[in-house]
């Protein structure tokens, strides 16, 4: 790639940015709350030394007076903890707002890098894999500001504000407090490292999780046809073992760490309480000012004591944050921008050429699927690539699209590298029919479209016509605007449905994979004009395990260990 990779982090940075509104909210909300943190024990301590202790009482104020000052201090105090109460709930609003745009964001973002990615990527990563990243780590990053971060930058500032406060009221407790946060910092992270590397586990684990189920129902029929329930029953409780492992290891962590807190805190209340109370010189406080601290060591450890049950969504949203950037930093495909729209218009509508030139792949280094490949194909021309399966057939057609690079050498057309070919003139160059029919969201009409406004009316009945379905899906109860079920068609409809798609946008070359097998001899037959009618006047390469009937080709190619041999 040209440009700088996007991580998470400048993501998150872009929409703070973006929404600077939002964000100097967030930050003004986080200051005044931190700010009214340090009220009410001031207020308590004004109290207590002044109405609620003898020295207090000799102000010379009536009874009276006095107690109407109590009440105003009361009521000044109750006041306190309900602005604190209604900044919260600021608080809370602004960060589901943020957290929501950082979410769409992020989904967005990763969707438009999906689209990028080589069709390898998906061959080495497993389904459930590449789901997680968008829907448990993307929500984990959502977790890390309504239950996490700001919280704790938040929690920050009201620790650094507590500690001057205690050392305005002594020295001595400035210090004592100063000493006892680099302590509670040591042991937060150590928590932190260590459930970090379980939250890791946790997600590598669960993403197997994910793809296991909709795999397994996928091949339902398999299993019950080979009697491997018992297999699969065994396989996935191994799964859930290794799950169950992780989630305790975190679920101990997070289970220890708050007690320990607790312990912490009740033994600095208590040494502050023992040291006010021997009166010794360095640390000669009144009782109002001793309340004040005990209540802002409460206030420190409290938000401290909460990062246990935060830490856990903290920390998994650190885990979905690496994994993102792994899928963020993942290799694009080749720069398709590079070449000029007039230029690779011109270029292939001049000539139709297909070339191989030595050219070796592989999904991974140890299983080489072609090796070192060299042909060519002349405009028009139908070819026919045969072998057993697993031999490479298939590979090369999508090779030839442009959906695979080469691992070495080129597949050029009309001397233009396939994989440089931008994706939007795809439908214009390759019409590309796989083995298997996929229905999109939609009407019948999409399903020939794939929602491609450029097409027209014209275009698609050309299509329909070519493959004979014009009239049949006339008669549905909307046309062409039924909404499209599997139900509604055959195995031979739907892969005549294939070929209209494939010639719709008029396409240069037609790329054939397999497409007349499981079929009884007449709708083969029916398939068979339907290819001669959309091959005229086109390149077509056709892969099939054998000679189809009626199928005619100019040349006929073997393919087998990795090499392409062709037939006399």
């Amino acid at each position: 790639m040209t440009e700088k990779t996007k991580t998470a982090q400048d993501i998150i940075i872009g929409v703070l940015k973006q929404h600077r509104a939002v964000t100097l909210l967030l930050v003004s909300v986080a200051v005044c709350s931190a700010i009214a943190g340090l009220v009410p024990p001031l207020i308590l301590r004004f109290i207590i030394d002044r109405f609620l202790t003898v020295s207090g009482s000799r102000t010379g104020l009536s009874a009276a007076a006095q107690k109407s000052g109590l009440v105003y201090a009361a009521v000044l105090y109750f006041l306190s903890f309900a602005v604190i109460g209604l900044l919260d709930v600021l608080r809370e609003t602004i960060l589901a707002v943020a957290g929501q745009k950082i979410v769409v964001t992020f989904r967005t973002t990763m969707m438009d890098k999906l689209f990028h990615l080589p069709v390898q990527y998906f061959t080495k990563h497993e389904n459930g894999s590449v789901v997680s990243r968008f829907t448990n780590d993307v929500d984990s990053v959502q977790n890390l500001f309504t239950n996490g971060v700001v919280g704790m930058i938040m929690d920050l500032f009201r620790i650094i504000g507590i500690v001057i406060s205690m050392w305005s009221f002594s020295v001595a407790l400035g210090i004592f407090m100063a000493a006892i946060l680099p302590l509670v910092y040591l042991l937060t992270r150590f928590f932190q490292r260590h459930m970090l590397k379980a939250q890791k586990e946790k997600r590598h684990i669960i993403a197997g999780l994910n793809g296991f189920v909709p795999e397994t129902v996928r091949n339902i029929a398999m299993i019950h046809s080979f009697s491997k329930e018992r297999y699969m029953q065994k396989k996935y409780a191994g799964s859930l073992k290794k799950s169950y492992d992780t989630i305790e290891k975190v679920n101990w962590y997070d289970s220890v760490y708050s007690p320990i807190i607790r312990v912490l805190s009740s033994l600095v209340v208590a040494t502050v309480a023992v040291a006010a109370s021997t009166r010794f010189s360095f640390v000669l406080i009144s009782a109002g000012t001793t309340a004040a601290a005990i209540q802002y060591v409460l206030n420190v450890f409290t938000p401290i004591g909460n990062l246990g049950m935060e830490l856990q969504s903290i920390q998994s949203a650190v885990a979905g944050i690496v994994r993102i950037n792994e899928f963020l930093a993942e290799d694009e495909e080749n720069d398709r921008k590079k070449i000029s729209d007039t230029a690779l218009l011109t270029l292939i509508r001049e000539k139709k050429s297909i070339e191989f030139d030595n050219v070796t792949f592989a999904y991974d280094e140890k299983a080489e699927i072609l090796h070192d490949v060299s042909f060519r194909i002349e405009p028009d021309e139908k070819i026919l690539l045969q072998g057993r399966t697993g031999a490479g057939k298939s590979t090369m057609l999508r090779l030839i699209a442009g959906l695979l690079a080469p691992s070495a050498g080129n597949v050029r057309i009309s001397g233009i590298d396939s994989c440089r070919i931008p994706h939007r003139f795809g439908r214009r160059i390759f019409g590309y029919v796989p083995q298997q029919f996929s229905f999109v969201p939609g009407t019948v009409r999409d399903q020939i479209t794939l929602g491609d406004r450029l097409i027209t009316d014209a275009q698609v009945e050309r299509a329909l016509l070519c493959t004979g379905q014009l009239d049949s899906l006339k008669l549905l109860k909307n046309g062409l605007e039924t909404p499209a079920d599997p139900t509604l068609f055959s195995q031979g409809q739907l892969q005549l449905l294939s070929i209209a798609r494939a010639v719709v946008a008029d396409p240069l070359i037609l790329l054939f994979d397999e497409i007349t097998a499981h079929l009884d001899v007449a709708t083969e037959k029916r398939l068979a004009a339907a290819l001669r009618e959309a091959g005229k006047n086109r390149t077509v390469i056709s892969v099939s395990h054998r000679l189809s009937s009626g199928l005619q080709y100019d040349r006929v190619a073997d393919v087998c260990d990795g090499l392409l041999y062709w037939r006399e």
